[in-house]
């Protein structure tokens, strides 16, 4: 069994009800932050946990709205007697450390003891982040300069989780999420709502172009996440449009909100 809680559900506009992406994965003794933008500490707040609850962090790409909130959260573990294991590509990982020199001068990176776990920024790898959990890791497209990982966890005995966010729709998103219990995907924009947006031009998806490739993928469940700020208040609309008139579970979630994935059967 493993619950998620989406500490924020909005993109890099967001105001109001929903704040920056934030996922929370845990699973027994295993806790994982997925992003970490500006408010995480406040989002983790919201749901009971602190920075000295978690001591792994997944970062997609070094993007504001998925980073800016690192140096409080690292700070905030300065006392923990755990290492804090960082996930990432080697770019984001230099803007994560840039960030903490700039926020605290002076203050070796030491300090809130980290381990630092470089992703490859060109081709899938896999790493046990924890006894028999493996963090599968796909490039997505997107801007040269801005390298962007999308991600999946694999539970021994458990669920598989995908994220994928940042990106437009390709088929490396389709070949990792295959046969995942729940694909979280992000929907900057709404084909419904916004008719004449280029999802592409922006490197994002609209809704309905995550429904398929949830489809395609073959998960039977879709969280829609990364909404921009205005189709983020009509999450009936986004559902629909996801589901496209066939059997898949789409759920829009709210900030805080927490779900549960079963463990796979075994025969």
């Amino acid at each position: 069994m493993v619950e998620i809680t989406f500490l924020g559900t909005g993109g890099a506009f967001s105001v109001g009800r929903r704040s920056h992406l934030g996922l929370l994965l845990e699973a027994g003794h295993f806790r994982m932050l997925a992003e970490a933008g500006p408010t995480v500490l406040q989002q983790m707040a919201r749901v009971g946990r602190c920075a000295t609850d978690v001591d792994r962090l997944f970062v997609t790409h070094p993007h504001g709205d998925h980073t800016l909130g690192f140096p409080i959260f690292a700070l905030s573990r300065m006392e923990s007697p755990t290492p804090l294991h960082v996930y990432a590509g080697a770019t984001t990982i230099a803007t994560l450390r840039m960030l903490w020199l700039l926020a605290y001068p002076g203050f070796d990176d030491r300090r809130f003891n980290p381990s630092w776990h470089e992703l490859s920024e060109r081709q899938a790898g896999q790493h046990e982040v924890f006894p028999g959990v493996i963090l599968r890791t796909a490039v997505m497209p997107y801007p040269p300069e801005v390298p962007t990982l999308a991600a999946r966890w694999e539970f021994d005995g458990g669920p598989a989780i995908t994220l994928v966010t940042d990106t437009y729709a390709n088929p490396a998103a389709v070949d990792l999420a295959r046969g995942s219990d729940l694909l979280i995907h992000e929907a900057s924009f709404s084909a419904t709502l916004e008719p004449g947006r280029d999802p592409v031009a922006a490197f994002h998806c609209t809704a309905q172009q995550a429904g398929e490739i949830a489809r395609q993928a073959g998960c039977p469940r879709l969280a829609l996440v990364h909404l921009g700020p205005t189709i983020g208040e009509q999450p009936e609309v986004l559902v629909e449009e996801a589901r496209a008139g066939s059997d898949l579970e789409v759920i829009v979630p709210e900030d805080g909100q927490r779900i549960v994935i079963p463990g796979r059967r075994t025969s």
